[in-house]
């Protein structure tokens, strides 16, 4: 982590663009001081990694716009870009913590209330986690200022001077400023553990965070409604490359060779694929890097498969596995001049796409 001044002076930069320096600096003495006071097991009021300059640039899914309120989702993109770290991973938390405040139960709603960890807010501190010196159990006044650098992790969010655990700018700034200091973005599940010590937990968060993300800024993830779609020569494909992959299995059948295969996959059968290949658990669906699945299958988002510019070819109605047999040869040979390209890695050569992913 870097010196006490760096992450002062980053973060009073960073806050500059917005004009909001809402935290006080404080002493090197009391950073370190600080971070010596762990913070206790928070309950929750229920029960991807991915850089976060990338995660950054990512929007919200289909998913996220539909189950968190506009005024938490901003909140969790506001404070993500201020700290520097993945929105959705701190949407995942919102969303374990109070139901992205919608849950009602002590500590959630009503305010002004905790639950029996002491835990109070949208994103669920605790006491002496929130305000160093603060009993866990105690309520301080909601218009009480932001704790200073090694005080605590109480943050003034939108620049009323206030620090409220049940304010959405204030609660989503303080949760990052704390995951951005357990280091989220170096690791993140050892972050996600340090804010609550259940694994059960940490691997709803992240799965949680993958489904919230859209990735379009990757490969988009669509469905028949929200992806042009064409079925040509009996491979469903983006209407985009819909010419060039009929001309090139037109092209591959004039020569004796007989391609066929399958392209457009909607998301929920990327996920089923990812049940079957990669495990059950919600890590192994919607984290676990594609390589460790057998075979190698891309996490739910990022298929290419799933906006129809991927396709897995079959050549006399068998999935191509050698780089020996004819069908392979010809679309080595043929293939880049209709667009298509296989798969960078060589793990699969039945895998061609418009990029080699």
């Amino acid at each position: 982590m870097p010196a006490p001044a760096v992450i002062v002076a980053a973060h009073t930069a960073r806050h500059a663009a917005h004009n909001r320096h809402r935290i006080i600096a404080g002493g090197a003495a009391a950073l370190a001081l600080a971070f010596l006071v762990p913070m206790t097991t928070i309950v929750i009021a229920v029960g991807g990694t991915r850089d976060p300059a990338d995660a950054a640039h990512t929007g919200p899914s289909a998913a996220a716009l539909a189950e968190i309120p506009s005024v938490a989702l901003t909140a969790y993109q506001d404070a993500a870009a201020a700290w520097g770290m993945d929105w959705a991973i701190l949407a995942g938390v919102g969303l374990e913590e109070c139901r992205h405040g919608t849950y009602p139960a002590p500590g959630c709603n009503p305010p002004d209330t905790v639950n029996a960890a002491g835990a109070r807010g949208w994103m669920q501190f605790i006491g002496s986690t929130w305000r160093r010196g603060l009993d866990q159990y105690a309520l301080e006044p909601r218009t009480s200022p932001p704790a200073a650098d090694g005080r605590g992790f109480a943050t003034d969010g939108d620049g009323d001077g206030d620090a409220d655990p049940w304010s959405w700018p204030d609660a989503a700034h303080s949760a990052a400023r704390y995951l951005v200091h357990l280091g989220v973005n170096d690791a993140p599940r050892t972050a996600l553990l340090g804010y609550n010590h259940d694994p059960a937990y940490l691997n709803r968060v992240l799965a949680a965070a993958a489904r919230y993300r859209d990735p379009a800024s990757s490969a988009p993830v669509g469905t028949p409604g929200n992806v042009a779609l064409v079925t040509v020569e009996g491979i469903t494909v983006h209407a985009d490359i819909g010419d060039n992959v009929a001309a090139m299995v037109r092209a591959a059948r004039a020569e004796g060779i007989v391609l066929a295969g399958g392209g457009y996959r909607d998301p929920a059968r990327q996920i089923e694929l990812r049940r079957q290949n990669c495990g059950t658990s919600d890590y192994a669906v919607y984290q676990m890097p594609a390589s460790q699945c057998s075979p190698p299958t891309a996490r739910p988002g990022t298929s290419m498969h799933e906006v129809g510019t991927a396709i897995d070819f079959t050549c006399a109605g068998t999935l191509i596995r050698s780089r020996s047999g004819p069908c392979y040869r010809w679309l080595a040979a043929n293939a880049a001049a209709y667009g298509l390209y296989e798969l960078r890695s060589g793990a699969e050569p039945w895998h061609w796409s418009t990029n080699g992913s």
